[in-house]
């Protein structure tokens, strides 16, 4: 038996997958993390709710309504940036803690607000708070998941921010009379249960990421995380065991020397040491210089200017159709209709992200054509509106799991939070630019978002490959762990040394 061969062949990838299965506790996780996003999106909803109302209760101009909208954006690439440089250092758990409680109190602080200046400081540091908590659940769920179930899962989570616009609905139906006039303090208070109640259900039942744990150099706390994992995943039945992959632990005649409950052996610890090895041999976590490396610069690049573009057309629409609408005496059913265009995008990603010929990259060509079609058209006619939220959700969907998977581990939050930081920085721009278009025109923003999607259309295309079914760590073209001859010269020293402690 060739020993270096055998043991070469196990990634985590792999171990999650052959030992932990999709089981009891990344449903658990999912459930939880994904009420941060469904947060995410009533505030969404519920920022560009109180513009017009704030514009008539404190009769402010539109230059201070501009101000306004692009604080909290500015807020936003603030707390993406910072939240990649804190969680590839510190870990993600604690990110996610700290979040929680910071934007239960943000939230909060708009009872205090009672002039412009007041909601100026208030909508940059909610601002600030929700852009560090966007990388966070992305990064979570896609390392505690096995490749098959890992896009799935994130566009679940992508789902609950369309949810989370459904439940502002809600809110707003209860707190506000019309799109000029309501209780918004009152809103803003009840929306922030959802961070705190998250916080605690996080601090009670999830683990820190065993993938980060690793790429720490902190292997055998991170296989313990695994076994864990697997701990909890053995008993699955009824739904979940028909749904998803499950695996029966075993335990190992030879487990390795600290192992919790003895289900990963001795070798199957070598061969991860010597992965780690291999895929974390960057000293550098979190650091923008990894993002522009030779085997980064194109895709980073790439992938700023779709985010970018991106959150200039999904953040510029829910700016300014409560503008639009209500300049037209609509109600909050209608800016609804619009919204619940996203929901039949969600249920066409779920079928059509792991099949290999669409996958992520091709999807998101297409549907960038398809939305540059219906802003045009929404230029015309009011009713493309639905059509156009139902191509842009399904670019966020798949941009999603393209963004999480596409950077390793040592650098995801921030390659994450990153783009996420340049894509706000589109969104910021967008009222100082789309208000005066509406200004002139009521339509006339359409046209704004058509060209955006034409750049986004050659941006997606040229993009090096797509993710689907391939490595989450150190990719090629091909999907596979890249490697230069000083790992294999480590690789094959451990293996000799190892025979030698066992002779």
């Amino acid at each position: 038996m060739n020993l270096y061969k055998e043991n070469a062949k196990l990634s985590l990838d792999q171990l999650i997958e052959k030992r932990c299965g999709t089981g009891r506790y990344q449903i658990l996780a999912l459930s939880i993390l994904v009420f941060i996003d469904l947060n995410d999106g009533c505030e969404l909803i519920l920022m560009s709710f109180i513009m017009p109302i704030l514009k008539t209760e404190w009769q402010l101009t539109s230059l201070q309504i501009q101000i306004l909208t692009s604080i909290f954006y500015m807020g936003m690439v603030l707390g993406s940036l910072l939240t990649g440089f804190i969680a590839d250092r510190k870990g993600r758990l604690k990110c996610i803690y700290m979040s929680c409680i910071i934007q239960f109190f943000m939230a909060n602080s708009f009872l205090l607000c009672t002039n412009f200046y007041h909601m100026i400081f208030a909508r940059l540091g909610y601002g600030f708070v929700y852009g560090f908590s966007i990388p966070l659940t992305t990064t979570m769920i896609s390392e505690i998941t096995a490749p098959d179930v890992r896009g799935r899962f994130l566009i679940i989570i992508n789902f609950f921010v369309s949810v989370g616009k459904i439940y502002a609905f809600l809110l707003a139906f209860l707190c506000l009379e019309n799109f000029n006039k309501g209780n918004w303090r009152l809103m803003m208070m009840l929306s922030s249960t959802t961070s705190l109640i998250v916080g605690i259900l996080a601090f009670i039942f999830l683990m820190e990421s065993p993938r980060y744990l690793m790429a720490s150099g902190q292997v055998v706390e991170g296989l313990n995380i695994i076994e864990d994992i697997i701990h909890k995943n053995k008993n699955n039945t009824g739904l979940i065991s028909k749904i998803f992959k499950s695996v029966q632990p075993e335990i190992s005649s030879d487990p390795f020397k600290g192992s919790k409950y003895g289900y990963i052996s001795a070798k199957e610890r070598i061969a991860i040491e010597k992965w780690v090895t291999k895929v974390f041999r960057s000293e550098q976590r979190g650091t923008l210089r990894e993002l522009f490396n030779k085997n980064n610069k194109s895709t980073t690049i790439r992938l700023w200017i779709i985010w970018f573009c991106i959150n200039f057309m999904y953040f510029g629409q829910l700016l300014i159709l409560p503008f639009i609408l209500g300049s037209k005496q609509k109600t909050f059913v209608d800016y609804l209709t619009t919204v619940l265009g996203e929901i039949p995008s969600i249920i066409l990603s779920l079928l059509i992200v792991e099949i290999p010929f669409l996958g992520r990259k091709n999807t998101m060509t297409i549907s960038f054509f398809c939305a540059t079609i219906m802003h045009i058209w929404s230029y015309y006619a009011s009713w493309p509106y639905f059509f156009a939220r139902f191509f842009m959700k399904e670019c966020w969907a798949m941009l999603y799991p393209y963004s999480t998977e596409i950077f390793h581990t040592s650098n995801r939050t921030l390659g994450f939070g990153s783009s996420a930081a340049v894509g706000r920085i589109g969104a910021a721009i967008s009222p100082y630019i789309l208000i005066p278009l509406f200004e002139q025109e009521a339509h006339l923003p359409f046209l704004a978002f058509a060209i955006s999607s034409i750049i986004s259309v050659v941006s997606t295309c040229t993009l090096p490959y797509d993710t689907v079914g391939k490595s989450l760590d150190f990719q090629n073209s091909d999907g596979e762990v890249e490697s230069n001859k000083d790992d294999e010269i480590k690789e094959i020293m451990m293996v000799l040394i190892e025979k030698k402690n066992q002779n």
